[in-house]
């Protein structure tokens, strides 16, 4: 398939299953928009290949849609690689081997899977350190359209964006999207200026 096709039936599959879907917090966009906002984003800084491209606008599916029970549908169309990327971008992908790998975690002081049989912040933080360069700049795109509209969430969704920005994001960008990291950098400055944080948190 070429370049142009797999990146156009990369949006269609978004379009598709997050068809009804809203955004969380006061602004109710249309789902979609935040994949679309990633994909551009990670454009607007060069790093527009096929595969950057495709794994963002796809980033989500396996998370929150019906896409969850049905995985081997992203592998069958879009080839391993960009599966690969999906799963270890969404933190309700545990994995065949969750019963060998959760004493593994347990020993190194970080639980593996919550209650609700998703990875903690912490596994999930570990996931995205040791994945391919194209992975975290992924995120660190996700983390910079997920904080330029933070007063549209609860105030606890606020302290974790905020929380998970200045102490893993942000670092993680340095190293790997120096450029594209001043942007969330941006945002979050932005944010504790803003009169919504002062009332907030004043």
């Amino acid at each position: 398939m070429e370049r142009k096709d797999l990146i156009k039936l990369a949006e269609e599959y978004c379009l598709l299953f997050h068809q009804s879907q809203k955004r969380k917090g006061g602004n109710q966009e249309p789902y979609h928009t935040h994949p679309f906002a990633v994909r551009d984003i990670l454009v607007r800084y060069g790093y527009d290949d096929v595969e950057t491209q495709v794994i963002a606008l796809l980033h989500d599916t396996i998370e929150d849609t019906k896409l969850r029970t049905i995985k081997s549908e992203i592998e069958k169309r879009f080839g391993t690689v960009v599966y690969d990327g999906v799963y270890t971008l969404s933190n309700n992908t545990v994995g065949k081997y969750v019963k060998a790998l959760t004493p593994l975690f347990d020993d190194l002081g970080v639980k593996f899977i919550d209650a609700n049989e998703t990875l903690t912040p912490q596994a999930y933080k570990l996931r995205i350190m040791f994945s391919r360069d194209t992975i975290k700049r992924i995120k660190i795109a996700d983390m910079i359209h997920n904080t330029s509209t933070l007063s549209a969430l609860s105030k606890s969704g606020i302290e974790r964006k905020l929380r998970d920005s200045a102490t893993f994001y942000i670092p993680l960008g340095k190293a790997i999207a120096p450029i594209m990291v001043t942007e969330l950098i941006t945002n979050i400055i932005n944010y504790k200026q803003s009169k919504h944080f002062q009332t907030l948190f004043g």
